[in-house]
């Protein structure tokens, strides 16, 4: 497995909602040690006001599914992917049952932990979603290489085509002058 510091070191931006605060504090201070840029929200109304300043653009979030007050991490994920469509969002929750699961996931979650977890596993999601980007990246890139090679054989084919023509009118040219000359 590839590590994050490997790929994108100290550019990852995650955004860490939680409205425990021993778990938000140690989740934020464990990315961090692991290179991550990292910012907290105490609830969701905090992070939906993080998220829609657009001062910040998060590459991953980590949010609680239910908090004590105000919006849900659903509604975080919702506004997350509105507004950055690109972020990926993991769901984490203590009361993790498989509707919930397949809710956050439906409504666009690239994970879902179940608490209490390892922070192992935070990292886990976090490496396997830094690697995704990479291979976005990397088909981005080669996708742009395959067009100009594309634009380039098309060019190619086209000057070819105008040789071929040129060709066989100076062959036509020819056997018309060795016919007149015999």
């Amino acid at each position: 497995m590839v590590s994050n510091s490997q790929l994108i070191p100290g550019k990852t931006r995650i955004l860490v909602v939680d409205d425990d605060s021993d778990l938000r504090l140690t989740l934020s201070e464990y990315l961090e040690s692991q290179n991550f840029v990292v910012s907290s929200a105490r609830n969701g109304a905090e992070a939906i006001q993080l998220i829609t300043s657009r001062k910040h653009q998060f590459d991953i979030i980590f949010t609680d599914l239910i908090m004590s007050a105000g919006p849900d991490g659903l509604e975080v994920l919702r506004t997350a992917k509105e507004i950055y469509p690109f972020t990926y969002v993991v769901v984490m929750t203590g009361y993790s049952s498989m509707e919930t699961a397949i809710e956050s996931i439906r409504c666009g979650a690239f994970g879902y932990l179940a608490k209490p977890f390892r922070l192992e596993e935070v990292e886990i999601v976090a490496n396997r979603i830094m690697e995704h980007l990479v291979l976005l990246d990397d088909n981005r890139r080669l996708s742009q290489k395959l067009a100009l090679l594309s634009e380039r054989s098309t060019a190619i084919d086209s000057r070819l085509e105008r040789i071929e023509v040129l060709l066989s009118r100076l062959v036509s040219i020819l056997a018309l002058k060795s016919k007149t000359l015999t």
